[in-house]
């Protein structure tokens, strides 16, 4: 039997803390910012933490491909034209989407993919991305896992704290 490894589990650690981390601020939040506008995004708050909530999905089909050394799934090639149009199909459908089933489904998919990468071998994060030379699992599991994870959450952060500041009557731009 193959040995989970210590780096494995710190990455499934590592991605478990900054889910809890946006489960906090969005179990927080009040309706107007669950609906408030993310400006970096383009799209509300309520459809950013559906999206993150989804493409932990995505993306962990992405990693149990690589670590089984299988061809990656057809998401991994989208161009960015085609990755547009998915997110504005996935934006109209999470639109309706209460938080509760929301945060139910982050939840959920934050405990499956993590429960994959914390009994993932050291050999199987060495393993290589097939087409794709030098890049290995352990970089889809830091930039493309974690890392989508990061940029969206930090976007939601940033429209809570920018709302707070509008709404408080201190000018934006000079809280930034």
């Amino acid at each position: 039997m193959v040995v989970a490894s210590r780096r494995a589990e710190a990455l499934a650690a590592a991605f478990r803390a900054e889910n809890e981390a946006l489960l906090a601020l969005v179990t927080g939040m009040d309706e107007h910012d669950w609906t408030a506008d993310c400006p970096q995004e383009g799209r509300s708050v309520r459809v950013v933490v559906g999206h993150i909530a989804e493409g932990h999905l995505i993306i962990g089909e992405i990693v149990r491909a690589i670590a089984t050394g299988r061809p990656l799934p057809v998401q991994a090639y989208r161009t960015v034209e085609q990755g547009a149009a998915v997110n504005a199909r996935q934006a109209r459908r999470l639109a309706a989407r209460s938080r509760d089933d929301t945060l139910r489904t982050l939840r959920a998919n934050t405990e499956r993919t993590a429960r994959f990468v914390d009994r993932l071998s050291d050999e199987d994060l060495r393993r290589e991305i097939v087409g794709f030379p030098g890049l290995t699992l352990v970089d889809e599991i830091e930039r493309g896992l974690i890392g989508h994870l990061k940029v969206h959450a930090g976007a939601v952060r940033l429209a809570l704290i920018e709302g707070r500041t509008a709404t408080s009557g201190t000018p934006v731009e000079a809280s930034r």
